[in-house]
């Protein structure tokens, strides 16, 4: 399927909306970019995983109805947050199985794609000309990993290749596969609230692997672990910075200042 053929949307999951604004803007740009021309529905709000998590499942179908019904048009339903989409895709078959939603929800999924998955196996985006040169350790997020279902890979779960693709093709960047990659780094939505210590152990556990690798930057396709992980870093003055995929494949604005 040719751009030309594409409605596409982008999703911007509720922590991004919050707290990391320019991940939703970068992810829109490259998405035009590449000609994908997404929309955005300004009342898609929460696809309803928190609320799953934390046991309130007529809470979460009824967000899960309410993305169904935002985003019924559209051909490709893109999410710079994989956590989302692995959500989605594990998840709604439970709650909307044997519903007036059963068959809008197996349809809908199928339609979902994580930010490196819709780059990789739909639109055949290789990155040109993006340099980072810096020494990067991925970060397999826990959900993505068991419950994605990329599209190169119909029938198996989990999304590990796609991100590794699209750093290894930036230029200037060392990938390094730090100890417990794909292991949960503590923050699990409601977890890091209920069990503080365990989380902030999981966090220490996840910065020191990083650091054991001489990594600069911790690289996810989901924000919430990377925001959690910051915390901790900065909380703890740890020399080691924390990077959204899609932030690194669009190039920082260059400064038009210039000496007075």
């Amino acid at each position: 399927m040719s751009t030309n053929d594409m409605k596409t949307a982008l999703f911007v999951p509720c922590c991004v909306d919050q707290f990391a604004p320019q991940t939703a803007a970068n992810a829109l740009l490259l998405l035009r970019r590449e000609g994908a021309n997404p929309h955005c529905e300004p009342e898609a709000t929460c696809c309803g995983k928190a609320l799953y998590n934390g046991g309130d499942r007529e809470g979460a179908k009824q967000l899960g109805e309410r993305m169904m019904e935002l985003f019924g048009g559209y051909t490709h339903i893109v999410m710079c947050g994989s956590g989302c989409a692995a959500y989605i895709k594990r998840n709604f078959e439970a709650l909307f199985r044997n519903t007036t939603y059963h068959n809008e929800h197996h349809a809908f999924t199928e339609r979902c794609y994580d930010l490196c998955d819709f780059l990789v196996n739909v639109l055949d985006y290789r990155p040109q000309g993006i340099r980072f040169a810096h020494r990067v350790a991925v970060l397999d997020h826990c959900g993505t990993r068991s419950d994605y279902i990329a599209t190169a890979h119909p029938g198996q779960r989990g999304l590990h290749d796609e991100p590794r693709q699209l750093l290894a093709a930036v230029e200037g960047l060392e990938l390094v596969e730090p100890e417990w990659g794909d292991v949960c780094c503590g923050y699990g939505g409601t977890f890091a609230q209920h069990y503080t210590l365990i989380s902030d152990d999981l966090a220490k556990r996840k910065v020191e692997a990083a650091l054991a690798v001489g990594a600069e930057y911790i690289v996810s396709t989901e924000t919430s672990c990377l925001l959690h992980l910051q915390s901790y870093i900065d909380k703890h003055g740890i020399n080691l910075q924390c990077k959204y995929i899609g932030d690194i494949l669009v190039p920082e604005p260059k400064s038009t200042e210039t000496d007075e």
